[in-house]
C-alpha cells in the first residue's frame, strides 16, 4: 500500500510539474512576442519627430502666434494630406501619465471631458518618461483636434492594447 501511494504521488507530482513548466513557457512566449511586436524601441524612436500641420485645426491653435516659421519651411511631398481630419469627439480616449508628477492624467481627463471629449480611462505609462506628449490613434486622420492642447504633441497611427480609439501619453512639457 505504501509503495502504491508513493507511485501515485510521484505521478501526480510529475504531471503538476509538466503543467507548471508548460504554463511558464506559454507566458514567456507571450511576453517575448509582446516585446517584439507590441513595443519595440525602433517604433518609438522613429515617431518622436513627426511634424504636425496645425493649419487645419479649426481655431484650436492660437492664430496670434508668430507665423515666421511657416514661411521659412519648404513644403514636403512625403506627407500627402489626402485623409480628412476626423473629430476626436465621440471616440474613446485613454490618457496616460509618463511623468513623475501624480494626478497629471486625471487633470487632463477633467480638461478634455469638459471640452466634450470622451476620456474613459486614465493611468500611468510605465515604459519611459516622455518629454513631448504622444497621441496614438487607431486610424489616420484622428487626433489632430487634440494636438492644440499640448505644446509639442505628435500623432501616430498604431494599435492600442487597452481597446480605446485614442491614447494620449502626456509628457513632462504638458504637466498641468
Amino acid at each position: 500500500m505504501n509503495k502504491k501511494m508513493w507511485k501515485l504521488f510521484g505521478e501526480a507530482f510529475l504531471k503538476t510539474l509538466i503543467v507548471i513548466l508548460g504554463i511558464a513557457i506559454v507566458v514567456f512566449a507571450i511576453y517575448f512576442l509582446m516585446q517584439i511586436f507590441g513595443g519595440g524601441n525602433s517604433k518609438k524612436e522613429n515617431t518622436e519627430d513627426i511634424p504636425i500641420d496645425t493649419e487645419d485645426l479649426g481655431g484650436i491653435v492660437d492664430s496670434s502666434a508668430d507665423d515666421t516659421s511657416a514661411d521659412t519651411q519648404e513644403p514636403t511631398t512625403e506627407e500627402p494630406t489626402t485623409q480628412e481630419p476626423i473629430s476626436s469627439v465621440g471616440h474613446t480616449i485613454e490618457v496616460l501619465n509618463s511623468t513623475d508628477t501624480a494626478g497629471v492624467a486625471a487633470g487632463w481627463q477633467e480638461t478634455l471631458n469638459a471640452d466634450g471629449f470622451n476620456v474613459t480611462q486614465i493611468g500611468n505609462y510605465e515604459t519611459e518618461a516622455l518629454t513631448s506628449t504622444k497621441i496614438i490613434v487607431s486610424q489616420e486622420g484622428m487626433g489632430q483636434d487634440l494636438v492644440g492642447y499640448f505644446q509639442n504633441a505628435t500623432v501616430e497611427v498604431g494599435s492600442i492594447s487597452s481597446g480605446v480609439e485614442i491614447q494620449i501619453i502626456v509628457g513632462t512639457e504638458d504637466v498641468q
